[in-house]
């Protein structure tokens, strides 16, 4: 399986591919970037970078993917311009919800475990304890948090 999607495009040789492959494997292994080739022209090669989550949690700005981009890819293809599209690593906002944040957001919209209560249907005992931090919050239960005080804060802008 090729590390580089749609590397097939590139016109180069087997032995030029794989010390290609080779260099985007270990932005992989090191860094969870990937690279696609999005498009190819005469004079130049649009190619997406994105990183994903890293157990490292050391990620790459805009910047540095397009650096990286550059580096590895212009030895192979002198004169052509190389375009990166960065598409920087952002954690998904669900994992920072803790009960603090839960309580933080109740006393800013004004509700109560009860109001929250009546408006998911989960029972008052689960709610409080959540918001209370005597029981731990799966990702579900932060996901539901969240959505739930986004979507009040989207009511209230629409009033």
């Amino acid at each position: 399986m090729a590390t580089i999607k749609n590397i097939h495009l590139l016109e180069l040789s087997e032995k030029d591919k794989t010390r290609l492959e080779h260099g985007a494997a270990l932005h992989k292994r090191m860094s969870n970037i990937e690279f696609k080739i999005l498009e190819i022209t005469d004079n130049s090669i649009a190619i997406r970078v994105s990183q994903g989550k890293h157990m490292s949690e050391n990620y790459a700005d805009n910047k540095t993917l397009v650096t990286r981009t550059r580096e590895l890819f212009e030895p192979f293809f002198p004169g052509v311009k190389i375009q990166p599209h960065a598409i920087p690593y952002e954690p998904n906002p669900v994992t920072k919800i803790d009960n603090k944040w839960v309580l933080k957001q109740m006393e800013l919209f004004g509700i109560r475990v009860t109001d929250i209560v009546h408006d998911t249907g989960v029972n008052k005992t689960n709610i409080s304890a959540w918001a209370n931090g005597t029981r731990p919050m799966s990702q579900p239960v932060k996901a539901m948090f969240y959505h739930y005080f986004n979507y009040m804060g989207y009511r209230l802008r629409k009033t």
